[in-house]
């Protein structure tokens, strides 16, 4: 790290929340406006079981990646309903990480972000799979929150009301906006009969299982208990001791031994007997259903305050190794970057700066955003999914000749700054980073290609200061620092700027009007900038 007068807002304001300790922690994953995703691929009404699948398979990639994640629920029926958007087919999933565990030492925003991100990569990655004849044709993104169980009591309970909730919320609620896999089916086969969607709400306004039932076998012939459990149950993922054969005897008879493999299953977890078959899970706790819906209350940032997010690459090292990215600087993989982080300021219209180099990018949202009412987790999750969903989908443009062979995934943090100074001042101290990273990553890599070991390199390295660096490159490589590309060194920066084109006018005249478009530049982020550039932050 660069030892700088402007590290102070890392320390003073970056937002640092570490979960409760002996607490089971619960992630769960949703989607952001699958109605529109769902609409534009043409999923199928009311399940796409495809879709589905799809959910599964990212789920289980996720405990197998994961071993702190010890089960996982996503229910189909867990659906969002109004008359506009009736039909979103995106199963929500909730991980459970063991009690004990010390997964970035219980940092709420690292825990959040990294999820989101790789969920949302394996969803990306596996597209293809289940959907062959479809192009991908925007890109999907998440957001995640996190809750605190106290006990297996508790978690238990949790888990159980996900199942229950469609009944629940049948029996109890009179909002229409949430409703079960059984309206939906329900819904659906009355609009395929001819009804329009305003008539099939009214037709099911009021009813209950029991009529929903009756509708679909005498209208229908539909049993609706014959239909797929995965509607009707949800998903669960875990892991179920199997028998594997690890190596034959002398007499060529197989030797197994147990071995625990990600299973999904469609299932009642409402109920004792799954738990009684699969201790090693959780051990068996009584039922209350009711509070646990009280207990996931998100953290607030703060009004008016400038909010910062900044998105890092992890285990980026291996990443490049991966996918052969030049050393010190692949300029095509840092125009990726840059081309994602500005499709992100489009997406969020509360972004008004972003800054970025190597492997991470932090954008500023303006004091007045209400983006998802200012809930941490939910910030953090879908700009972190959404970065690394974007990030995915542009590849093929910037490395036509690479497959993506490993899923990429990005965490983030949250810093709150209540004055636009403290945000300059973050940017500054950012770009003294970026100065000091490449100016030793240059010397290093410089000098490996030369023959030294990388243990050799770090040792030459070792307590010098930048202008020890700089007259190292001179004297033994003949390169001047300076002279490096400016994005290198100074790192890159988006943000709107105002630009006149002509456009026509009555009477044949050519007008002239305003419009704001990203822009991405290399520059000094000191005082004169800012003086230039007024408009940026103010903008708003």
């Amino acid at each position: 790290m660069a030892n700088s007068e402007y590290e102070y807002v890392k320390r003073e304001f970056e937002y640092d929340r570490h979960l409760p300790p002996s607490n089971w922690i619960v992630v769960r994953i949703d989607g952001c406006h699958f109605h529109r995703f769902s609409k534009i691929h043409a999923f199928e009404k009311p399940n796409d079981e495809n879709a589905l699948n799809l959910m599964n398979d990212c789920a289980t990639a996720m405990l197998e990646k994961f071993p702190d994640i010890v089960f996982a629920y996503g229910v189909s029926d867990e659906y969002r309903y109004d008359i506009r958007h009736p039909f979103i087919p995106c199963l929500p999933y909730s991980f459970v990480f063991r009690e004990e565990t010390q997964f970035y030492h219980r940092r709420e925003s690292k825990i959040l972000s990294l999820c989101v991100s790789y969920f949302t990569s394996v969803y990306v990655m596996k597209w293809k799979d289940f959907f062959p004849n479809k192009e991908l044709k925007e890109p999907p993104y998440f957001d995640a929150r996190a809750v605190c169980y106290p006990n297996l009591k508790t978690i238990r309970d949790y888990l159980a009301w996900r199942q229950v909730d469609c009944k629940l919320l049948e029996l109890q609620s009179k909002c229409s906006c949430h409703i079960n896999n059984q309206y939906n089916t329900c819904f659906w086969m009355l609009v395929k009969s001819g009804k329009s969607e305003q008539e099939a709400q009214l037709a099911l306004k009021g009813t209950f299982a029991k009529d929903k039932n009756e509708l679909l076998a005498q209208q229908f012939q539909i049993k609706y208990d014959d239909e797929p459990a995965m509607f009707r149950k949800g998903s669960s993922v875990y892991r179920e001791k199997v028998e594997t054969t690890v190596k034959t005897d002398d007499y060529g008879n197989p030797i197994k031994r147990p071995r625990l493999k990600v299973t999904v299953a469609h299932i009642d977890i409402i109920g004792p007997e799954f738990w009684e078959n699969h201790q090693h899970i959780l051990r068996e706790g009584k039922f209350m259903l009711e509070f646990v819906k009280k207990i996931g209350i998100g953290h607030m940032l703060p009004p008016c305050n400038w909010i910062v997010i900044r998105i890092n690459a992890c285990q980026f090292d291996q990443f490049s190794i991966m996918h052969s990215f030049d050393k010190p600087n692949d300029e095509t993989a840092l125009r990726l970057m840059n081309a994602s982080a500005s499709l992100m300021m489009e997406r969020y219209p509360d972004i008004v700066f972003g800054y970025g180099f190597s492997n991470e990018y932090s954008f500023v949202f303006h004091e007045k955003t209400e983006l998802y009412q200012r809930q941490e987790s939910q910030i953090l999750s879908s700009c972190s999914s959404c970065f690394t969903s974007l990030y995915m989908t542009k590849w093929k443009e910037f490395f036509p000749k690479k497959e993506l062979v490993q899923t990429p995934r990005f965490e983030a943090e949250a810093l709150c700054c209540p004055k636009l100074k403290i945000v300059c001042e973050y940017l500054s101290w950012r770009q003294a980073e970026c100065h000091a990273a490449n100016q030793y990553d240059t010397c290093f890599w410089m000098l490996v290609k030369s023959g030294k070991s990388e243990k050799e390199a770090h040792e030459i390295l070792k307590g010098t200061l930048s202008k020890d660096k700089n007259e190292l490159l001179f004297h033994q490589f003949q390169m001047n620092y300076n002279n490096e590309p400016v994005m290198f060194r100074k790192g890159s920066c988006i943000y709107q700027q105002k630009v006149e084109e002509l456009s026509g006018a009555e009477g044949g005249n050519n007008g002239t009007r305003e419009r704001w478009d990203v822009k991405v530049d290399h520059v000094d982020l000191g005082p004169g900038f800012w003086q230039k550039h007024p408009l940026i932050m103010t903008n708003c």
